[in-house]
């Protein structure tokens, strides 16, 4: 290396003396890393131009950098030529130290880059579900999987899963996502709910008495099959306006209405199943119930271990809800 020599400390976590005013000059030494990796990419190139297209930048870009390095050690590292650069003696020596150690710096951090992204796992589901269903359930897979470090994405958009680099996706659809690794999970069904704050004005007893009551609407990215308009035709009723009741544009922020009391919801198991067990909402008893879409397990990554692992473990907490019947009897549509 270019640094002078110094006494060595040896330090009991490392098997090899470390120079000490190596170190301490390195930080000043790291702010002409970029030159050090021009400097390299020239040398293997013989040329600035080529070496500066490689680098994705100019040729007096790849110029400067060599020339600021030159001036910071105080030797000529190239001679120009007309269309190629040569190494002068210096430029040879620094070229033998430089480029094996960049070469090893780069393969220790794409190894330790590889060794991060086989314990990540990317996951994605709509924010209900990851609210609702998903995030109570997490602490149980950390605990008996400590080393796999979960990104979890939420959102309602539907992600190009290859693109996004996303590992195992929940989707919510009416057919099953067009995936080798597709496991449909639970199959959500909708029934109107309120709670026991609601200051009702009939006697919620039949259909045509929630003509009448306040209802929560939901609006947006939200199929018919979820609203109650919907709702009100398969009880041969014809739906009110909107503006009778309160519009959401999100199904989180719909359930929380209820929950406080500021109507009744068409809502859906799986996602409502935690309130209806603690009594913050309850179902209206005989109601008509519409069956809708599926929620889907993707794995996209084929055989990643990983990845099984948290499927298998989704896969074991459906056993424990309501419904999982009807999701074995649609795997078995699905094969």
């Amino acid at each position: 290396m270019f640094w002078q020599k110094s006494h060595s400390v040896k330090f009991q976590s490392s098997v090899q003396n470390v120079n000490h005013s190596v170190m301490v000059n390195l930080r000043k030494t790291l702010s002409k890393m970029p030159h050090l990796i021009t400097f390299e990419a020239a040398c293997r190139n013989a040329n600035f131009t080529r070496a500066a297209e490689e680098l994705g930048v100019t040729r007096v870009s790849v110029s400067r950098q060599i020339a600021e390095l030159e001036e910071r050690l105080g030797v000529t590292l190239f001679y120009r030529h007309h269309r190629k650069v040569t190494l002068t003696q210096a430029g040879r020596a620094l070229e033998a130290e430089v480029s094996p150690a960049l070469h090893q710096i780069a393969s220790a951090l794409q190894n330790v880059s590889a060794r991060t992204s086989e314990s990540r796992l990317t996951v994605t589901t709509t924010s209900a579900f990851a609210t609702y269903w998903l995030m109570p359930r997490l602490v149980g897979f950390s605990n008996l999987h400590p080393e796999i470090e979960l990104n979890l994405v939420v959102t309602d958009r539907k992600l190009d899963l290859e693109a996004e680099d996303v590992d195992v996706a929940i989707r919510y659809s009416k057919t099953p996502p067009p995936w080798e690794k597709v496991t449909p999970l639970l199959q959500e069904r909708v029934f109107p709910v309120v709670s026991p704050k609601y200051q009702a004005r009939t006697a919620l007893a039949r259909p045509e008495d929630l003509l009448k009551e306040n209802l929560l609407h939901l609006s947006g990215i939200y199929r018919p099959g979820a609203r109650w308009p919907n709702w009100f035709r398969h009880n041969n009723v014809a739906p009110p306006p909107e503006s009778s009741g309160v519009v959401m544009n999100t199904y989180i922020n719909m359930l929380q209405a209820a929950i406080a009391g500021h109507g009744v919801a068409l809502a859906g198991n799986p996602l409502v199943d935690p309130y209806l067990e603690d009594g913050s909402l309850q179902r209206l008893d005989g109601f008509l119930e519409i069956e809708r879409d599926y929620f889907y397990l993707i794995d996209t990554t084929g055989d990643q271990e990983n990845a099984q692992l948290f499927c298998d473990w989704i896969r074991g907490q459906t056993l424990n809800v309501s419904g999982s019947a009807q999701a074995e009897q649609a795997s078995a549509d699905v094969t």
